[in-house]
């Protein structure tokens, strides 16, 4: 299918439905296995527009497990995007934790630590997994971490390729968590979320970062389970929220997904109870979902960012953000993505143009990685996992990314 195509059926999707923020969702087919299954055939819309397109789920068993209610909820104390995290030490079994050591505010990217404390609320549960993905692995320790109470170890990763599935299998529960945003105007539900996870979280020494993730207008996280359960593959546990109008709601439900699985840290009874890195926490989203993750990243907790396909000026950035464009997408543009880079100051920013996509088909077809689903990869490895063979793809006079002539790169903070 080519990139042109699906940008003018956007665009007349866009004037069919003005009104509304951006993509419309489609049904989602499965096929394929690992991390990196099937991909929607389209994508979401902008904030003007709409457009159609479907997915291909993972393979695997399929099995319904309960999830439980939440207890207790992570710090937050915001810092700069340097280039190692600060420890941080927990309580044990307790329902309230305090953090060790914030780090300074380096220009050179890299793993951002946070420190801080704050008791948690009562959360609800939900039901429904699928597993999918390769074999399950434990993670190994590159060099010293600090272990939380009883659970895993803060530390560095070992580097993986991007481009394909990660160790872990994967398991995605449907339904989860509270409900956050607006009510589903055909069944006047008020949505809750999905989350994306490694199967085996407690044969897994490392702490997991968490990803918080906002679809595009009228879809839902199964349209993006191609790159979310890639994610997870690679040790990430992704929340995404289940609104169709994800940038609508006070709170906004991606910082809400982000508090309740720190709540699900601090109880005993969860799968994810002192399973995560709860100073590493990104956020990504497409169109509607980028403008809500522009938003989402204003927020403390979240130490980078990835807005795909429109992004806002956002002036209280607490780590380094990768402002992604279509130079294809006449629906939204790269304009946006260009203010939001120009609006950074101190911290590592890059506007990334990847010149022969459109709003939709920057995903991935089939069980290969797209050259964008690839780079977000990457991108939060490097910052969320401190995967240094990594960090060359985006820093330094001659990055990765910089040399490719299928991107169009501009960046600050990030020469070395």
């Amino acid at each position: 299918m080519k990139s042109i195509g699906i940008s003018r059926t956007l665009a007349f999707a866009v004037l069919l439905g003005f009104s509304a923020w951006g993509c419309s969702s489609s049904s989602e087919s499965g096929g394929g296995s690992g991390g990196s299954t099937s991909p929607p055939a389209g994508s979401g819309g902008s904030g003007s527009g709409g457009s159609s397109g479907g997915t291909s789920g993972s393979g695997g068993a399929t099995t319904t497990v309960p999830s439980g209610g939440t207890t207790g909820s992570g710090g937050e104390s915001a810092s700069g995007g340097s280039s190692r995290t600060g420890g941080r030490q927990g309580t044990g079994g307790s329902s309230s934790r305090t953090g060790g050591s914030t780090t300074a505010g380096a220009s050179g990217g890299g793993r951002t630590g946070r420190g801080g404390s704050s008791a948690g609320t009562a959360g609800t549960g939900g039901t429904g997994t699928t597993s999918s993905g390769g074999a399950g692995a434990g993670g190994a320790i590159d060099g010293g971490g600090t272990t939380p109470g009883d659970g895993c170890v803060v530390g560095a990763w070992p580097t993986a390729d991007p481009s394909k599935a990660g160790p872990y299998k994967t398991i995605t529960e449907n339904d989860v968590g509270p409900e956050a945003g607006e009510a589903d105007a055909d069944t006047g539900v008020v949505p809750r979320f999905t989350m994306f996870r490694p199967d085996n979280m407690a044969e897994v020494e490392l702490c997991h970062p968490v990803i918080t993730w906002g679809n595009g207008t009228g879809s839902t996280p199964s349209m993006y389970g191609t790159l979310l359960r890639h994610f997870a593959s690679h040790g990430f546990v992704v929340i995404g929220s289940n609104s169709k109008n994800v940038a609508r709601g006070t709170p906004e439900p991606m910082i809400v997904g982000v508090t309740w699985v720190l709540e699900q840290n601090e109880d005993p009874s969860s799968v994810l109870y002192h399973r995560l890195d709860t100073t590493h926490i990104g956020a990504t989203g497409h169109s509607q979902g980028a403008m809500a993750t522009t938003k989402a990243s204003g927020d403390s907790h979240i130490t980078t960012s990835i807005p795909i396909e429109g992004a806002n000026v956002q002036r209280n950035l607490h780590g380094p953000a990768m402002f992604f464009c279509g130079g294809l997408d006449d629906i939204v543009g790269c304009s946006g993505a260009q203010s939001a880079l120009n609006a950074v100051t101190t911290l590592p920013a890059m506007y990334a143009e990847l010149i022969n996509v459109d709003h939709g088909s920057w995903m991935s077809r089939g069980t290969t990685m797209s050259a964008a689903d690839t780079a977000f990869t990457a991108w939060m490895r490097v910052h969320l996992m401190d995967d240094t063979e990594l960090r060359s793809w985006f820093y330094g006079e001659s990055c990765k990314l910089c040399t490719d002539s299928a991107w169009n790169i501009d960046r600050k903070n990030m020469d070395q």
